[in-house]
């Protein structure tokens, strides 16, 4: 099993960092499509019942870059759902991912936060675990995700701070 860490700092508060950024729609396609150029990223359900707000979305990622047996396992059309629930009131998102091909394989689950270090100034805190019982790749594949998401928090470290800015957060 492997785990993910990661903590970023931003020049915003707490709600708009939330529901102005990781939760907004265009935010994400905008991160997802055009950033990590991601074949799909789709909103499927979004509910807010005022307290809380859950939502599914389809993501396709990339699949040139992964390895070759891993390519041969999961194929060119590998794609999975996110199903996560934002709390207002704890400012924390936990998720779960659910892989198109071999779900009942593994686990990738995690909990984003946030903490208020003054005005207009947050930090987030990510902790991702991820766990894939494939015989023979299981350690490649959990090396190979613990890898993107690496790459991919970089990323959204520096295009989270781009968007609030240009959207005047």
């Amino acid at each position: 099993m492997g785990e993910f860490n990661d903590r970023a700092e931003f020049d915003c508060d707490e709600d708009a960092f939330w529901e102005k950024c990781f939760l907004d729609t265009e935010f994400n396609r905008r991160f997802y499509v055009e950033t990590l150029k991601f074949p799909e990223w789709r909103l499927l359900e979004q509910k807010d019942d005022g307290k809380k707000i859950s939502r599914r979305v389809h993501i396709s990622p990339p699949t040139g870059n992964m390895p070759g047996p891993m390519k041969k396992v999961l194929g060119d059309k590998f794609s999975y759902v996110e199903e996560g629930t934002y709390d207002r009131a704890t400012h924390r998102y936990s998720f779960q991912v659910i892989p198109s091909i071999l779900a009942d394989k593994g686990r990738i689950a995690g909990e984003l936060s946030s903490q208020k270090l003054g005005d207009k100034k947050i930090a987030r805190t990510a902790k991702i675990h991820v766990e894939v019982k494939v015989f023979m790749i299981g350690s490649l594949m959990e090396q190979q995700i613990l890898n993107d998401l690496r790459h991919s928090y970089d990323e959204a470290r520096k295009f989270t701070g781009t968007f609030i800015t240009e959207k005047s957060l």
